[in-house]
């Protein structure tokens, strides 16, 4: 999502990532695990909210350009300001690379606007719109001939709108808002499509007594999708959803949380999504807490419509999420914190061969999974200028383990003063398989980077990055629409430089 509006284009229900503006980022929010009580369908796994940079001063300009390996040139520059109750901004960005490889060209150019108005100290209107335009082409992989050469490109075109409303009056919070995402694709092997989602939504929270609070909303969308090229279609669907959680503290050490989400869907039906939490505080410093939510996922208009494969029997993928974890607070400069989980999936929509033929497959409710590990993390700050970290994920997949990661390590260092910043990060990834049942291993491996920005003036900075800094070669798993799922090889070390101009 973006400032709480969901980002999926409606034929497939997927996220084009390359679309999310990243230029213009205050915070990113994540949910891990199901969140489908809230957020209703595709909230199977987490969220992630990117929230856009808020508007505090009265007039700002920035300016930030870089060039870098692969003659990669990024430019970014934004306009903001604030008069009386009324903000606004609007910022551009552009970015180009040749690419690490032969064929992998990229160029892209985003535009965002947004503006707030506040009505009063408790309510505030905003909107925001933003625009993509982007040219990618796709290498070979790894697997293929040297003599191949790759013609494939993929074409977005994306944009959204929303208009929303927000207030608190005593014990009573409201967010509304109504949203429209679009957008047009074109690939090398013909495909030419438009999708559009309208939706809405309004989420209540009422705090009648200080240790109780009840949280419930309603939503809706419209998604539509045409074919343009052959064969040529047009498709619609709708989802409408009610929800209600309550939350109750009990005497300081313990708060409790329950809710459910009806949600009906104008194909594949209705279905019943609920959650349960507990948290407890035994000791100052130390937080245990547990956790059981539904997710799902309804089937989206391509798995129902689109291809002789699809078909409108289809319902909806679910799945279970069970936590455990316990966070310990050393001192006031770090803490611990551990999680287990166990995740079971069901009705997964899979595509098999069908038993009368034609079409030879079809998709169907036939899949499950269960997924279970453990995820640890460290912070420490020594010093009011340094933050410190180290994760852990350890997770069994069973046999799913196509481009699944069982183990990952993350570790940084930063340091930030009087304006300048000095960060190092270190990822590992291994237990890493090209094909499910553990076949196809995939080679570990271990990146480095490191990136600085130094303020040599009020108003001006200047940047440096290195990326894979031990200069390793490794090879990622990727599903890339168009039949060329495979091993890509990915860049060696790498530098990007530049300057930002703040006034």
């Amino acid at each position: 999502m973006v400032d709480g509006r969901p980002e999926k284009m409606a034929l497939f229900g997927c996220t084009i990532t390359h679309s999310f503006l990243l230029h213009d980022v205050e915070r990113m929010e994540v949910v891990r695990g199901p969140a489908s009580l809230i957020y209703g369908s595709g909230a199977m796994g987490g969220v992630l909210n990117i929230i856009t940079r808020s508007i505090d001063a009265p007039f700002g300009v920035e300016l930030k350009t870089g060039y870098g390996s692969y003659n990669t040139t990024t430019i970014t520059g934004r306009v903001s300001g604030r008069r009386g109750r009324f903000s606004a901004s609007a910022s551009g960005d552009y970015r180009r690379s040749d690419g690490h490889v032969e064929h992998s060209e990229y160029e892209g150019r985003d535009f965002h606007l947004k503006g707030e108005f506040e009505i009063s100290d408790h309510i505030k209107i905003s909107s925001s719109g933003k625009y993509f335009d982007g040219f990618k082409e796709e290498p070979l992989r790894v697997t293929d001939s040297s003599d191949e050469v790759s013609d494939t490109w993929n074409d977005y075109r994306r944009g959204s709108f929303d208009i929303g409303l927000s207030g608190n009056a005593g014990k009573v919070d409201v967010r509304a808002m109504y949203y429209r995402n679009f957008g047009e694709h074109e690939f090398s092997d013909g495909w030419h499509s438009k999708d559009a989602t309208d939706g809405a939504f309004l989420h209540i929270k009422v705090k009648p007594k200080k240790f109780f609070s009840l949280t419930g909303g309603v939503n809706y969308s419209y998604q539509w999708g045409k074919l343009l090229s052959e064969p040529e279609g047009e498709w619609s669907k709708w989802e409408a959803g009610v929800y209600l959680e309550g939350e109750a503290e009990l005497a300081n050490f313990a708060t409790v949380s329950a809710g459910a989400r009806y949600d009906m869907d104008e194909v594949s039906g209705n279905i019943l999504v609920p959650g349960y939490g507990l948290i407890l505080k035994p000791m100052s410093k130390t937080t245990l807490r547990l956790f059981a939510s539904k997710g799902f996922r309804a089937p989206q208009i391509s798995e129902l419509y689109m291809f002789p494969s699809s078909s409108e029997e289809l319902e909806a993928e679910t799945v279970w999420d069970y936590e455990a974890g316990i966070r310990q607070e050393i001192s006031d400069i770090a803490f611990i914190d551990l999680t287990v989980f166990k995740m079971d999936g069901q009705n997964l929509i899979t595509l098999n061969k069908n038993a009368t033929p034609p079409p030879m497959f079809k998709f169907v409710n036939s899949g499950s999974f269960t997924f279970k590990g453990v995820e640890t993390s460290i912070y420490v700050s020594p010093w009011r200028y340094v933050d410190c970290s180290l994760s852990y994920t350890y997770m069994d997949v069973g046999e799913m383990t196509m481009g699944r990661p069982g183990r990952k390590l993350d570790a940084s260092v930063s340091l930030k003063l009087k304006g300048n910043v000095l960060r190092a990060t270190i990822t590992r990834v291994g237990d890493y398989y090209a094909e499910d049942n553990h076949q196809g291993r995939i080679g570990s491996y271990t990146l480095c980077n490191l990136f600085g920005e130094a303020r040599f003036a009020r108003s001006i900075a200047v940047y440096a990055g290195v990326n894979n800094l031990f200069n390793e070669y490794y090879e990622i798993y990727t599903d890339i629409p168009g039949g060329l799922a495979g091993l890509y090889g990915m860049p060696r070390r790498n530098f990007i430089a530049g300057i930002k101009i703040v006034y």
